[in-house]
């Protein structure tokens, strides 16, 4: 069976996971990731691969932007952000070096620092310049300082970084600069709660008004159906140096290192279809590629971050057909239904239920590991399910919650079944063109 997507971006051949430099340049959209075509896991040399599109739905694969080739960046190129001035693209990124010795690779023997490269024209990037050195972030930071997002604010510019402090504490530095090219240390984000050991994949969003932080904090403990993945994925609320008010951004098995674009004027997120360091499997080995990267999805604020799929991603839907029973459908649609009460909806080997305000995911039949999960607590009015033949993505109320996942099974379509819902209307969905 093959599990290649077809409406979603994924390596040619090899590794890929964290999405990095997402941007608006040049009237083209840029999506930038990390991918290794050597070694299947990405053990190798991870540096940034890079599609590009007008309209999200047809794509180029440009050549690769950026390569670990000097003793700053040695062992890898790694995540990292985009921003433009006076008409260059400037990339950011991770430079990460490995010494060779007895280190415990948290507070000796490794590097990271960070480097920038520069293009005219989105494609061709030249100019390397290594900013950042591990003797440049504060005192009380182990290694682990890491993925610059670089913006703009008030006429000067930005960069945030996630940080491991070695009370084992995780926060996020802002260093200020005028030129994009000296940075001095400017303040830190610490979470007043929701804490864990480190942040990866700082991120700013302005929405309604108000400013988040959104980040991938490692070490989280789970509470009851809260944090039931290794590592998760959400936002803070920035209230002056104060990170509060942590909210999960998606509840499902693959879903990590969420960016949004810079340059646009919507404020649209794509994540790493994955989970680093999972206990579950993707069984794509013998296909020579791994991971994928979700859908785009438009982000806005009413209560909480709303996610939902991009209008170009909806106009991808054909074939409309409205069900009130059982039916069978390709694995590449889409489907919506209103939702009066608990219900039961059964995709193939997929076990999706309502009941008692608690929603839950079932792969325990197809997860390759993955079992089950649980948002709690909440209730349904619709929902809207993307299944692209081995990913499922479903958005209830509109995006209020979100679960993505992988799955893997044998069949050649989709059998639905479904009680408690009264109509399910589904689409068969175009794949992306990729040259």
């Amino acid at each position: 069976m093959n599990n290649r997507l077809k409406y979603h971006l994924m390596p040619r051949v090899g590794w890929m996971n964290d999405p990095n430099g997402l941007s608006y340049f040049d009237g083209k959209y840029h999506i930038f990731y990390q991918q290794d075509e050597k070694d299947i896991y990405g053990r190798m040399h991870r540096h940034w691969g890079h599609y590009m599109t007008k309209d999200f739905h047809s794509y180029t694969k440009e050549m690769d932007a950026i390569y670990g080739d000097t003793k700053r960046d040695k062992n890898g190129a790694y995540s990292g952000s985009a921003i433009e001035k006076d008409g260059t693209l400037y990339l950011f990124y991770t430079g990460n070096v490995r010494h060779e010795g007895n280190y415990d690779y948290i507070h000796a023997g490794r590097e990271h620092n960070v480097l920038r490269v520069e293009s005219k024209d989105g494609i061709h990037f030249s100019n390397k310049q290594c900013l950042m050195l591990n003797k440049d972030y504060p005192e009380d930071c182990t290694c682990h300082v890491r993925d610059p997002k670089v913006y703009q604010e008030n006429g000067s510019y930005y960069m945030l970084l996630g940080a491991r402090l070695n009370d084992d504490t995780g926060c996020v530095l802002r260093f200020k600069s005028k030129d994009l090219e000296s940075w001095q240390y400017d303040t830190r984000y610490v979470p007043t709660q929701t804490n864990g050991y480190m942040i990866e994949c700082p991120n700013i969003l302005y929405l309604n008004d108000q400013t988040f932080i959104m980040a991938s904090p490692q070490g989280l403990k789970q509470d009851g159906y809260r944090y039931e993945n290794v590592y998760d994925n959400g936002y803070y609320e920035l209230n002056g140096t104060k990170l509060d008010n942590y909210k999960t951004l998606d509840h499902g098995f693959d879903f990590y290192a969420a960016q949004t674009f810079s340059g646009s004027n919507r404020s649209i997120l794509i994540a790493w279809m994955g989970m680093p360091d999972a206990e579950y499997q993707t069984p794509t080995e013998s296909e020579n590629w791994m991971h994928a990267l979700t859908l785009p999805r438009e982000l806005s604020f009413n209560g909480c971050i709303r996610q939902y799929p991009i209008q170009e991603i909806l106009d991808l839907r054909e074939h409309e057909e409205k069900h009130g029973n059982d039916f069978k459908t390709t694995k590449y649609s889409s489907m919506d239904m209103d939702i009066h009460d608990e219900f039961e909806l059964r995709m193939n080997d997929m076990v999706l239920s309502y009941r008692e305000k608690l929603l839950t995911l079932d792969l325990s039949k197809c997860g390759c590991g993955r079992i089950k999960r649980h948002i709690e607590g909440i209730d349904i009015s619709n929902l809207s399910i993307f299944i692209d033949i081995s990913s499922i993505e479903i958005f209830v109320n509109k995006g209020e919650y979100v679960m993505t996942s992988r799955y893997f099974d044998n069949h050649n379509d989709m059998c639905v079944k479904f009680d408690g819902i009264e109509e399910i209307v589904a689409y068969k969905m175009k794949g992306f063109e990729i040259k």
